[in-house]
This record gives structure tokens, sequence and C-alpha cells, in this order.
């Protein structure tokens, strides 16, 4: 009896460690297994989502990350952080015109109310007379008005003074006079008419006449100053101006400004910045100058107005 009990003893402890063997083990993890620590990355496909200062893989580009770049194929396009760019109207307030100014609108002037204040921030407008006798001539003026300012810089500018006096035989005086006497006077802001001709030097204000996608950056320069845009040149021609018994005394008068104008036949952009309340907003006026009555004087067109919302 004890022998069989024995036996069912030995058979009860056999089944118990035969049931403990079959039961399945857990899958060790394979960081476990090679002691290492977890990666910081998530698998996905081939890509990998970045940790830190690396790069979201996008096809062949990346989106940086941390800089002022944004990709666009294998270039990627600055970011104007201190500034705007000319023509780019994101985050402005863009308003269109179709005005033009002829060159004798003097009586029409075109007057800008930039940041809707009530209160004009430019005038511009032209100026055509002159004496009767010679004929007229035309000064086309941007003012700063309300504080504004435009951009641009002062520089140092040459001009150039030629005086000359010409003894000739009457040719158009029926033989009145034995001799003419000219006084010549040209004053010149392009270039030297002789090697003695008298220079001045003045310190002028040049407005930025710019492009489409130049920046128009915080840290330029900027003024209150009215600016001549265009300013005809002067012909006076030969005139009388005093005589003798047997001399006639003329005077030549030419102004020769075009070296200074405004650029003409272009679409340009003139950049300004507002200040009020401590507050400063950049801009643009975009015009054109158009040449007429043989390129001599200009019609003015006002395409838009631009400013920071």
């Amino acid at each position: 009896m004890k022998k069989q009990l024995s036996i069912m003893i030995a058979l009860a402890v056999l089944a118990i460690g035969i049931i403990t063997s079959c039961k399945k083990d857990p899958i060790p993890n394979n960081n476990e297994q090679n002691n290492e620590q977890p990666s910081d990355t998530i698998p996905s496909g081939n890509d990998t989502i970045p940790n830190g200062n690396d790069t979201i893989p996008i096809g062949n580009d990346t989106i940086p990350i941390g800089n002022d770049t944004i990709p666009n194929g294998n270039d990627t396009i600055p970011v104007v952080i201190d500034g705007i760019r000319f023509g780019d109207t994101t985050g402005m307030k863009v308003t269109t015109y179709n005005t033009i100014m002829e060159f004798d609108d003097a009586w029409n002037p075109i007057l800008l109310d930039l940041n809707n204040d009530g209160t004009n921030d430019i005038r511009i407008e032209t100026y055509y007379d002159g004496p009767v006798a010679v004929g007229q001539f035309q000064k086309l003026t941007l003012h700063c008005l309300s504080g504004i300012k435009i951009h641009g810089e002062s520089i140092e500018k040459e001009s150039y003074s030629h005086r000359d006096t010409i003894y000739t035989p009457p040719t158009y005086w029926n033989d009145l006079y034995s001799t003419v006497v000219t006084y010549v006077y040209i004053y010149s802001q392009c270039e030297k008419i002789a090697d003695d001709d008298i220079v001045q030097l003045s310190s002028v204000f040049e407005v930025m006449a710019n492009d489409y996608n130049d920046i128009l950056s915080v840290d330029d320069s900027f003024h209150t100053e009215n600016v001549i845009l265009y300013n005809e040149d002067i012909d006076y021609g030969t005139i009388p101006i005093h005589e003798t018994a047997d001399t006639l005394f003329l005077s030549q008068q030419n102004y020769i400004y075009h070296c200074w104008n405004f650029p003409t036949d272009e679409e340009k952009y003139i950049g300004f910045r507002i200040t009020k309340n401590g507050n400063s907003r950049y801009g643009w006026l975009k015009i054109k100058l158009h040449p007429t009555w043989g390129g001599k004087v200009v019609d003015t067109e006002l395409i838009e107005t631009a400013i920071q919302k």
C-alpha cells in the first residue's frame, strides 16, 4: 500500500513539471537583449521624426528649423524680417489708381492720405510757368506732409557754371551795329562745358527709384524733405539786353537738369515710412513718368500705393 502511494505522488510531481515547462516564454525586447537604450526616433517607413535641431525629410527637401528660409524645390526663399520687399503685397494694404496728372495740371495736384488718418501725407504737383517772352518750363515736386519720411539719401552733388563772351559781326540786325556781344551763361548738373568751368558742391536729397523685389530695410535712410522728381531743361535762347550806337549786347542762358531727374518710361517704387504714436509703418508709391512734347516734359501716372497693415 505504501509502495502504491509513493508511485502516485511521484506521478503527480512529474505532471506539474510538464505543465510548467509547456508555458510560452515572452518575446524578449531587442534593446534589452543588446543592453541598448531606447532610440529617440519613431520609425515611419525609412523616415524619422527629428529631435532637437534635425530636419524633417520630405522627398529631396527638408524643412529647416530655427532659420529664416522656406524650402522651394532645391532652393530657398529668403524671408524679410527687418523690412519689406517692393511689390510683395503680403501684410500690405494696397490701393490701386488710374490717375494721370498732365505736365501742366498745376491746379490739380495728387494728394495722398496713406494711413487713412484724415490728414494728407504726400502732395505731388507739377509747376509749369516761366517768363512769357522766353516760354514756360516744368518742375515736378513731391512734398512731404505731416511728418512722413521718404526713402533716399543725402549726397554731395557737383554742378557746373559756364560763362563766356562771344564777339561776332552782326548777321541779322540789318548792319545797324558793327559788333554783337553775346554773354553766354550755362548752368549744368550733368557735365562741364569747358575745363575752366566753376564747380559748385551742394548737399542734396536724392529720392531712391526702386525696382520690383528690391528690399526696403528699416535701416535705410529716410528724410522729411521735398523732392524734385523732374526738372525740365531750360533754354532761354538769345535775347537782346542792351545796345549802344555801334554795339548790340545779347544774353544766352541755358539750364541743364536731366541727369538728376527721376527715371522716365519705367515703373518705379518710392519707399516711405510713417511714424505715429511711436509705431512705424513702411510702404511705397508706384509711379511712372511719361515723356511728352518731344521728351521735354512728363505726365505723372500714379499706379498704386501700399502700406503695412
